[in-house]
């Protein structure tokens, strides 16, 4: 580079040293008279300096011209080449919005992306990982069967990171704001040549299920399952009615019709007949022709049952809890103390009771079941001792001589309410009580005396919990007689089931959780069986729950069944991640904006509907191809100084 420099500064030099110094050949003419030549000399001197200057700048320009576009031709071969194809890794965001429609009509991003990424893999060794795939010269550019994965997006920036420096890096994606956060691509290593292909569509809309959940806590067998339907719309630019419709296989169960606004969302609302006694596989769809990928939610509706109640109670036919149960077809009654997992009514024996009735109440809450206790009219030591024993601890007697006080009104806005009321009740005359126990924290306190101090809390204990009066129940307590007594009642043996119930599963980040009951001792693992395919996920079991990381090959939404030792134990649903309907991603603009300190080791392009990415790589790499202009502009220089040499050479005065 050093002796171009130096040989083009002689040029330079040389150039003007001939212009200034150089030999000029000189003829002589007789003239008789050459007065009237005086004014032409004069005249034509001015004019013969202005264009030998000329003739000096058009000769400088055309030798800096033609340098520039020598250094510009060399740069930008160097560039081409910089990069072999052996270091070269292309990555292809597989996840499901990449299943929606792209600004091409009849083409979706994923099928642009890898006809992008095909371009580029054009004599190409690439590696992926991730959400990625590998692509090697031989194998022609396609997606996994399914052509979606259940992974997040950070398993990309991890596969990227991986990379070494040498490496350039292509990153298909629609950059979806719901999954890739700011900071994550902010993460992208700064050493590393990365291009970013932005796949974003912000003028396809997309409606779709957000959240499908039971109305009501138990369901119980000939009855009704009440199940509210949530819908929600990605960039939709107007109202628009949406047909929902819910069927079991073939059988079409209902269908119904709602409007949803943009940035909004609702609801519809089905009612499911439970005439068989067995889980039902349930698909909600809705009609959206534009994005079809998460039209379909599916649920399995769990086999209907009812509540257990074990009643451990002095009162017998007379006392007002069981009356209030029994009104209700959906609880049963045992006495066994060994029956399954629900709500143990029971007495706080004043004597203290036996070991291994706290035994008993331990194992109880350990396996999630509820216990709810009721002091009896006076409290001894040995009451507050047995409390204590069960893991109740800060239970303390209240003043004896203190009468009774008047119970405050409920919080509505709390959860516990939430589905007791059909609608507020306002001014509503609460009854007295008589407290003989006092504590000051629990987990959730229900109803409080008008001084604030707690009358009904629950208190977590093992997996269970143990719901706490302060004051005794019989038929003579004003809060028997009450309208809050019996929801009261009955909303604490329903939320003993309310939190097994799992309707479906939406594996955002590849994993997910099931309750196990009753499950035997084995060393085989547990299995995903769709079909006619079996999936062993890497798994872990711990306080009745199984952990599940599902593999690439799951990569469809639909109903499986857990299996183990070869026999199915239960059925769940998969769906599509609610983040992945959410469309909304960044511009070209805001992801440049977002990689801005990372400089020019990141570039942000949108493929162009009639153009090649490879092309269009090229053409951004190649400056514009700046050293034709610079070949235009030395040809222009010669032209100006033909015609400059030419006026001279017809005679004109210089």
């Amino acid at each position: 580079m050093l002796p171009l420099i130096s040989g083009t500064a002689i040029a330079a030099t040389l150039l003007i040293f001939i212009h200034f110094f150089g030999l000029r050949l000189r003829q002589k003419l007789d003239f008789s008279h050459i007065q009237f030549l005086t004014a032409l000399i004069s005249r034509t001197r001015s004019v013969r300096k202005i264009n030998n200057y000329l003739l000096l700048l058009l000769r400088l320009v055309f030798i800096t011209a033609a340098l520039g576009a020598f250094l510009l031709f060399l740069f930008q071969s160097r560039k081409n080449v910089a990069v072999s194809p052996a270091q070269t890794s292309v990555f292809i965001d597989t996840s499901w919005s990449m299943q929606s429609a792209s600004s091409e009509k009849g083409n979706t991003k994923a099928e642009i992306a890898l006809a992008a990424a095909s371009d580029i893999q054009k004599g190409v060794s690439t590696s992926s990982g991730g959400q990625n795939r590998q692509i090697n010269r031989q194998d022609s550019v396609s997606l996994p069967e399914g052509g979606t994965s259940f992974s997040s997006s950070q398993e990309i920036i991890d596969g990227i990171e991986e990379n070494s420096r040498s490496t350039t890096t292509y990153l298909f994606s629609d950059f979806q704001k719901s999954t890739y956060p700011v900071e994550m691509l902010k993460g992208l290593p700064k050493k590393q040549a990365i291009t970013l292909v932005s796949l974003t569509s912000p003028n396809i809309s997309n409606i779709y299920i957000d959240s499908v959940w039971l109305e009501q806590p138990i369901l119980m067998p000939q009855s009704l399952a009440g199940l509210a339907v949530r819908l929600g719309g990605s960039q939709l630019g107007k109202s628009t009615q949406v047909k929902v419709s819910a069927s079991e296989g073939e059988q079409l169960l209902g269908a119904t019709q709602v409007l949803l606004d943009p940035a909004q969302k609702a609801t519809a609302h089905f009612k499911i007949p439970l005439s068989k006694a067995e889980a039902r596989e349930i698909t909600f769809s809705v009609e959206d022709p534009t994005t079809s990928f998460d039209n379909q939610y599916f649920i399995v509706l769990p086999q209907p049952s009812t509540v257990h109640l074990k009643v451990n109670r002095a009162s017998g036919a007379n006392d007002p809890i069981m009356q209030a149960y029994k009104a209700e077809p959906a609880f049963t009654f045992s006495g066994d103390a060994k029956s399954e997992s629900g709500l143990w009514i029971i007495d706080i024996p004043s004597s203290g009771g036996t070991a291994s009735l706290a035994t008993a109440i331990k194992t109880w809450v350990e396996k999630g079941g509820s216990v709810l206790l009721i002091p009896g009219a006076s409290t001894q030591q040995a009451s507050l001792s047995f409390l204590a024993s069960i893991g109740l601890r800060g239970i303390s007697q209240e003043n004896q001589e203190l009468g009774a006080k008047p119970l405050k009104q409920p919080d509505l806005s709390d959860t516990f309410f939430r589905q007791i009321f059909e609608k507020e009740v306002k001014n509503m005359k609460m009854p007295d009580a008589k407290p003989v126990l006092r504590w000051h924290s629990s987990f959730h306190t229900i109803l409080r005396f008008t001084d604030n101090s707690p009358f009904l809390s629950t208190f977590r204990v093992g997996n269970g919990n143990i719901h706490l009066f302060a004051s005794p129940i019989t038929s003579s307590s004003p809060l028997v007689a009450h309208p809050l007594f019996v929801p009261v009642l009955y909303q604490l043996a329903l939320s003993t089931n309310s939190g097994k119930t799992v309707l479906s599963h939406q594996p955002g980040s590849g994993s997910i959780s099931l309750p196990l009951e009753n499950q035997e001792a084995s060393k085989n693992p547990y299995a995903l069986r769709f079909g006619d395919q079996t999936f062993i996920p890497d798994q872990r079991v711990r306080q009745d729950q199984l952990f599940m990381t599902l593999p690439k090959d799951v990569s469809k939404p639909g109903f499986y069944e857990v299996v183990r030792d070869g026999k199915p134990l239960s059925k769940i649903a998969l769906n599509v991640p609610r983040a992945e309907s959410r469309l909304e991603g960044y511009t070209v603009e805001e992801l440049k904006e977002i990689m801005a300190d990372h400089g020019e080791n990141v570039r942000v392009v949108e493929p162009q509907e009639r153009m090649s990415l490879q092309k269009q790589l090229q053409k951004e790499t190649s400056n514009q191809s700046l050293w034709k202009y610079c070949l235009i502009l030395c040809f222009l220089c010669l032209v100006m100084e033909a015609v400059i040499l030419s006026t001279k050479k017809s005679g004109s005065p210089i």
